[in-house]
C-alpha cells in the first residue's frame, strides 16, 4: 500500500492538529488557499497549531526519471508534523548520480504533495537552514500560503555577533558548526526530520540568548 492509498482513507472529522488538516485536504475537491502577496499573514488553518514550522528537503538521489526527495517540518512544540518522499521531474535530478534508496513507501507525486503541503504551511512562519537553497526546494503552493520564510543561518551569523563567539568568517558554517557553537547536541543522520528539530533547537537558543 502506498501512501497516496493512505490519504484515500482518512476519514473527516473534526482533528486539531495541523497534520490532520493538511491530509483532510488532499482531496482535489477541495479549494486550494486563496493567492496573496508573498510574505503577508494568511489566516490560521488551525488556531492550535504553532507559528513556526521548521523545515528540511533533503535529496535521496534518483529513481527511474524522478528525483526523490524528502520533505520534513516540525513544529514550536517539537513534533514532526510530516515527513513526506515525494517524487521530483526537476532538472536538478540530472545532478545525482546515485540511486534513491529503497524506500518503504511510494513517494508521492509532486501534484499531490503540493496540495497537501500548501494546507500544512497555511498561515506559518517557516525557518530553514540556508533559506534560499531549502526555500527554492518548496512547493510553490507551500511557499504561497506561508507567512514567510526565515534563514536560521543568517540569524546564527547576526546573534553570534551580537553575543561575542568567535564564528569564523571565512568558511561556511553548517548547521552542525552552529550547533556545536550553540552548545547543542550535533547531528549524525542526514535524515530531514532529525534535521528539522534540530533546527528548531537552535532557533530556540536564539530566541533565549536574544
Amino acid at each position: 500500500m502506498n501512501f497516496s492509498e493512505l490519504l484515500g482513507r482518512q476519514t473527516v472529522k473534526p482533528c486539531r492538529s495541523r497534520m490532520g488538516m493538511a491530509l483532510r485536504s488532499s482531496d482535489p475537491k477541495h479549494r486550494p488557499p486563496e493567492k496573496k502577496t508573498f510574505g503577508r499573514r494568511s489566516r490560521r488553518l488551525d488556531a492550535a497549531a504553532s507559528d513556526h514550522l521548521y523545515f528540511v528537503v533533503r535529496s535521496l538521489g534518483v529513481q527511474g526519471r524522478d528525483h526523490v526527495l524528502q520533505y520534513a517540518f516540525a513544529d514550536d512544540r517539537g513534533n514532526v508534523v510530516m515527513s513526506a518522499f515525494v517524487r521530483s521531474q526537476a532538472p536538478a535530478a540530472i545532478m545525482f548520480g546515485s540511486r534513491a534508496e529503497d524506500l518503504a513507501m511510494e513517494p508521492l507525486e509532486a501534484d499531490a504533495f503540493d496540495h497537501i503541503a500548501a494546507r500544512l504551511c497555511g498561515g506559518a512562519t517557516l525557518v530553514a537552514y540556508q533559506r534560499v537553497l531549502q526555500g527554492g526546494l518548496l512547493p510553490y503552493g507551500a511557499v504561497r500560503s506561508a507567512a514567510g520564510v526565515e534563514c536560521a543561518w543568517r540569524r546564527f551569523q547576526q546573534t553570534a555577533r551580537r553575543i561575542g563567539l568567535e564564528v569564523s568568517a571565512r568558511e561556511p558554517l553548517t548547521l552542525n558548526d552552529c550547533l556545536a557553537y550553540a552548545g547543542l547536541p550535533v547531528l549524525e543522520s542526514e535524515d530531514a526530520a532529525l534535521r528539522a528539530l534540530a533546527i528548531r533547537s537552535l532557533w530556540r537558543w536564539m530566541d533565549e540568548v536574544g
